[in-house]
């Protein structure tokens, strides 16, 4: 779609994008969001308090494959975005996602320039991408891996299809941007098919091959509907699919199967025609993996989207009326993202049982916490684990593995090696911890369940622990254990208690 834009008008379109993701990423919520956030928070206030990773205990802790450890690429950014401006960790997670939700859209700018040079098209997907509903998630004062990684993904993409020109800063940025993928999520794996897509593309651009457009769209139509019938709904329901796919990209993902037919029957295919072709084929069977694909799919579907928006225009007789109702589509789409970022993160439900985002109370009570317990403390809530260990930095008994060797708190143990076939291989590493029963986060996760009466209640004792903290919220077997007496209560803000416990 060739749109003859002024360099002024087209300045003010790029202002009005980045004006737009600034407003649909001011905080709803007083605190940060999320529930890995709190985590991250923890790690990378450690990297600016000791001045080095402490849980880089093997070469694969940089990447979180090896047991406590996690990726490293958010972490340091955090600590560096902290301490250079300076500012909390809190307010330097709100400032550093700002940022890269911002960039998203220029990193999807430039990889849409690599797949088509057209001005209009790279604009369309840098909007649908940066306003996406998966993306707006990622990067909304909620400090996650999964988001820094599909910020850059685009990137990668770039790089790695220019590196087709042999420009040796083009194969450097490709390496660069995939180690630094591999230390942001294990989502990397993802990467897979996609650099595969990009070999046999190279292939395939080397033979000549005579064909109809119509008779191979044709085929690779059904190729798509077998890989998609046999490989993907035979582990997820269709209407699940379709919600989950729906939920995180968007109204204008309506407009990405028309991209998708033209994409298929195209004339003249190029290179990159072929590539994006093949990228989604190999990806149909992963469509089932709901819990990373969903958001991996974001930058492609972006792609789609702007095909099917240009052609829609291009073919169109009346061009005026046929680019007001696309506009009205994405102030549509960009209304409903941002009626999905106040849902999620809706202040006014005071009667959940745990928030999904830090409140006042539970922020007090990590101060208090900071402030005065200098001893071993425990809660048996998760969230409420974490967001106390998020602002209070105190030594804990907790779920996560990863903050004991970040404490001094690691045991001994023991490790084996999985199998190449596993798929925990891929997934949590390839070592595995053998004597887990022995190991602190075990004990978190047995006190938790059984409580101070049941039978793994000496875990408390054993551990020392000093200060339990209660979500007044919640009634479980560990807050109302006999053992916790009125008068050790030392902490009570409504929401929030915390009580010393004497043995």
């Amino acid at each position: 779609m060739e749109v003859n834009i002024s360099k002024r008008s087209w300045i003010l379109l790029w202002i009005c994008l980045i004006l737009l993701n600034v407003i649909m990423r001011i905080p709803l919520t007083p605190h940060e969001i999320g529930h890995d956030s709190f985590l991250i928070h923890f790690v990378a206030d450690s990297i600016s308090t000791y001045g080095h990773a402490k849980w880089w205990i093997h070469p694969l802790s940089i990447v979180g494959l090896y047991p406590f450890s996690m990726a490293s690429a958010l972490p340091f950014y955090l600590s560096g975005i902290s301490q250079v401006l300076p500012l909390a960790m809190e307010q330097a997670i709100w400032v550093a996602l700002l940022s890269i939700g911002i960039f998203s859209s220029f990193t999807a700018y430039l990889m849409a320039g690599a797949i088509k040079d057209d001005k209009i098209f790279k604009f369309i997907t840098a909007l649908a991408y940066s306003t996406s509903m998966g993306i707006l998630v990622q990067t909304t004062w909620s400090a996650s891996g999964r988001g820094l990684f599909l910020v850059f993904l685009p990137l990668f993409i770039y790089f790695l299809i220019k590196s087709r020109f042999s420009k040796l800063k083009y194969i450097l940025f490709t390496v660069v941007l995939f180690i630094f993928l591999l230390a942001t999520h294990n989502l990397f794996y993802f990467l897979i098919p996609i650099i595969l897509s990009f070999v046999i593309a190279l292939i395939i651009s080397n033979i000549h091959i005579k064909s109809s457009n119509y008779y191979g769209g044709i085929v690779l139509l059904i190729l798509f509907i077998i890989f998609f019938m046999e490989l993907s709904l035979e582990k997820v329901a269709m209407d699940t699919m379709i919600l989950n796919y729906a939920r995180y990209i968007g109204v204008l993902g309506i407009f990405a199967i028309g991209g998708f037919i033209f994409i298929l029957f195209k004339n003249n295919k190029t290179f990159e025609d072929n590539f994006f072709i093949l990228f989604l084929l190999f990806f149909v069977p992963l469509l089932s993996i709901l819990t990373y694909s969903k958001f991996f799919m974001l930058p492609f579907v972006a792609l789609l989207i702007s095909y099917g928006i240009s052609n829609l225009v291009r073919i169109s007789q009346n061009r005026k009326g046929a680019l007001f109702v696309m506009v009205i589509f994405i102030v549509l789409s960009i209304g409903i993202a941002e009626f999905y970022q106040f849902g999620r993160t809706n202040i006014q439900d005071k009667n959940q049982d745990s928030q999904f985002w830090a409140e006042e109370s539970t922020v007090n009570a990590g101060l208090w916490v900071k402030s005065y317990a200098n001893e071993l403390v425990y809660t048996d809530n998760t969230l409420l684990s974490l967001e106390i260990l998020a602002y209070s930095g105190a030594t804990m008994l907790t779920g996560s593995n990863v903050v004991y060797p970040i404490q001094d708190n690691l045991e001994e143990f023991n490790l084996s090696k999985r199998s190449q076939f596993s798929t925990l291989f891929y997934s949590e590493g390839p070592y595995h911890i053998d004597n887990k029963s022995g190991l602190n986060q075990w004990a978190w996760f047995k006190l938790r369940d059984e409580g101070l009466d049941g039978r793994w209640g000496w875990i408390a004792k054993a551990h020392n622990i000093n200060y339990f903290i209660i979500n007044e919220k919640i009634v479980s077997v560990f807050s109302s254990s006999s053992k916790i007496q009125e008068n050790d209560r030392v902490f009570d803000n409504g929401n929030i208690s915390i009580w010393n416990y004497r043995y």
